[in-house]
């Protein structure tokens, strides 16, 4: 960085001078910025066989006093040199005078003064803004002066050419987290859990690379929330299986085997090796085309008869309505703000009446509550005891509980156990805010039978249950430094999901 007291130069150039772009009509400050002095690595430069020709230094003439007031950088500059008339940086990457420029002409003409050439028409962009906005002080103050072109953008990205893919979605989830656009990052965070593989699930195509490493925090979260809807197609997949081991039929191990066959068949068995070759969004496609009907036709147990394909079915629709990916106001409010006491903290955090969504820009459950924390371990596990504790003295008055197959009855209730639940409306997010847009829309399209009698009532998980299996979860990932930071996570309660 230099500085020069000298004169303001005029807004004239000769072809081979300073480019002058007037950012502010009567501006008194000059802000200069010269290309690398070495020439960047590229297969034009290296394989041209010309000699490099850095880009043209570019002048850009600001108001000090908008400068001042939006850029901490600058504000202690001029309190250092109050007559300094001009100051020169060197570009550091592709793109940097482009999101400068971006910034100047936002702050002081506002996001709609920019020209058609400066739109945001490459995914990088994005992080050079960042970037840019960061180290000229600019951000995350003043996120909201460009963030509608950030928004548009996004949205040409999603609008032109193939649509949402992997890489774009990695290249988008981080920047819609750090413009606070809530329903980009849900949308995007819930596709990259169904439809990626692997533990890497942001891109940076930026040279900033201190933002790599601010964007891995939601490495932990997503594949944490992946494991777990693994753990319900797994689970429910394997009810059957486990009906069958109960049962005395000389049948059971002939179904059993050609049942698990068909799933081999389809590449969706066992999960835990299926998801190594296949992303999830995969694995649920798949499943849509089991076909199975057991050989046997005098079956003594009756366990050869199960419905294999509602399970199947089951499995299918759990795993899509699971996660409905990452709330920034939920993250936002794990935050413990300094000086907030332990019991507001865990009451602005605590569910209201089984919504855990209040207060939220988007509807969503309580997985995502969960993934979303960024908080003290401790206070997410007494929030989740305290709400298990509340259902379970429910349950022990009679007032029973939503279940996964449906309504369960409360210890002391006459209600059959196989009574259905309403139907699950699509068109009513939780709690009766807006619901994102997703992957896997919600579409609750299994019908509980209830002359069927208790063939999935069985296959219900009590609390303790899924405590335990978060708890193995957690503590597995931390093992492998993927993951949570909790030494002793408590898990979710899958029953209060739906």
């Amino acid at each position: 960085m230099e500085t020069s007291n000298r004169a303001i130069p005029t807004a004239t150039a000769a072809a081979d001078g300073p480019r002058p772009f007037a950012i502010a009509i009567n501006g008194d400050f000059i802000i200069q910025l010269t290309p690398p002095a070495t020439p960047p690595l590229s297969e034009r430069t290296v394989n041209s066989g010309q000699p490099w020709r850095g880009a043209r230094v570019v002048q850009f003439r600001v108001s000090r006093a908008v400068m001042q007031e939006h850029s901490t950088l600058f504000r202690d500059i001029f309190r250092a040199q109050p007559n300094l008339t001009m100051i020169n940086f060197e570009s550091k990457c592709s793109g940097f005078g482009y999101a400068l420029e971006i910034w100047l002409r936002a702050i002081h003409n506002g996001v709609n003064s920019l020209p058609e050439n400066l739109k945001a028409t490459h995914m990088e962009r994005a992080w050079v803004a960042i970037g840019v906005g960061e180290s000229f002080g600019f951000a995350p103050q003043h996120l909201d002066k460009i963030k509608p072109w950030f928004l548009d953008g996004y949205n040409y990205a999603l609008n032109h050419g193939p649509g949402l893919s992997p890489m774009m979605a990695r290249c988008l989830a981080f920047p819609c987290s750090v413009f606070d656009y809530a329903e980009g990052f849900m949308k995007l965070t819930k596709y990259l859990a169904y439809n990626t593989n692997g533990n890497i699930f942001t891109y940076n195509p930026s040279n900033f690379q201190a933002l790599a490493s601010d964007a891995r925090v939601l490495d932990g979260p997503l594949t944490t929330a992946r494991a777990h809807i693994q753990s319900v197609i797994d689970r429910e997949l394997f009810f059957p299986l486990e009906k069958l081991h109960r049962a005395t039929c000389v049948c059971r191990k002939e179904t059993a085997f050609d049942y698990e066959a068909t799933l081999r068949s389809l590449g969706c068995w066992p999960v835990d090796q299926a998801v190594k070759q296949y992303t999830l969004a995969d694995i649920i496609d798949y499943l849509s085309n089991f076909n199975f009907t057991p050989k046997t036709q005098a079956c003594d147990s009756g366990a050869c008869y199960h419905d294999f394909k509602k399970s199947v079915d089951i499995a299918i629709q759990r795993a899509k309505e699971y996660f409905d990916g990452l709330c920034l106001d939920c993250t936002e409010r794990s935050l413990q703000d300094e000086g907030q006491s332990r019991e507001d903290y865990i009451q602005k955090n605590s569910p209201y009446k089984d919504c855990w969504d209040m207060n939220c820009r988007f509807g969503h459950g309580r997985p995502s509550w969960y993934f979303s924390w960024m908080g003290p371990s401790d206070i997410r596990r007494d929030i989740c005891s305290k709400f298990r504790e509340e259902k379970r003295q429910e349950a022990l008055e009679g007032k029973g509980r939503q279940g996964r197959r449906g309504k369960r009855a409360g210890k002391g209730s006459t209600a059959p156990r196989n009574q259905g639940a309403a139907p699950f409306d699509p068109k009513v997010p939780p709690c009766g805010l807006p619901q994102s847009s997703s992957q896997f829309p919600n579409n609750n399209t299994l019908k509980e039978n209830p002359d069927e009698g208790d063939d999935h009532q069985d296959s219900e998980i009590d609390d303790d249950d899924d405590d335990e299996f978060f708890d193995a979860e957690d503590t597995s990932f931390e093992s492998q430094n993927v993951a949570a930071d909790d030494e002793d996570a408590e898990g979710l309660d899958h029953y209060s999901i739906n």
